[in-house]
């Protein structure tokens, strides 16, 4: 079991957002499983990054907490690019999302 930890963004409007806030917030982190890791190209990562609050099917019904309370988040990678840390608590959108600064 992989974790990490990170400060999650609530419903982030994007990527500035997330950076902004998990400087802002770097005492606040908390330990998060990484459920899965999903590789994305370069054009789905930078649309993640701009419009995290979109759907996207990849996300769908992933995240949420187990039971033993722990958070599950999806890694999202691109080569070259910071991971991104989103859990969509079961939609398909980024409802909380993290990166490791």
């Amino acid at each position: 079991m992989r974790t990490v930890k990170i400060y999650m963004v609530r419903k982030p409007s994007n990527i500035n957002e997330v950076m902004e806030l998990c400087q802002r917030y770097v005492q606040q982190v908390e330990e998060a499983v990484v459920a899965e890791t999903i590789e994305l190209p370069e054009v789905w990562y930078n649309a993640v990054c701009r419009n995290p609050l979109d759907n996207y099917i990849f996300l769908s019904g992933k995240g949420g907490y187990d039971d033993e309370n722990h958070r599950q988040v999806v890694a999202l990678q691109c080569p070259g690019k910071p991971t991104l840390y989103v859990d969509p608590s079961g939609s398909s959108y980024c409802r909380y999302m993290g990166i490791k600064l």
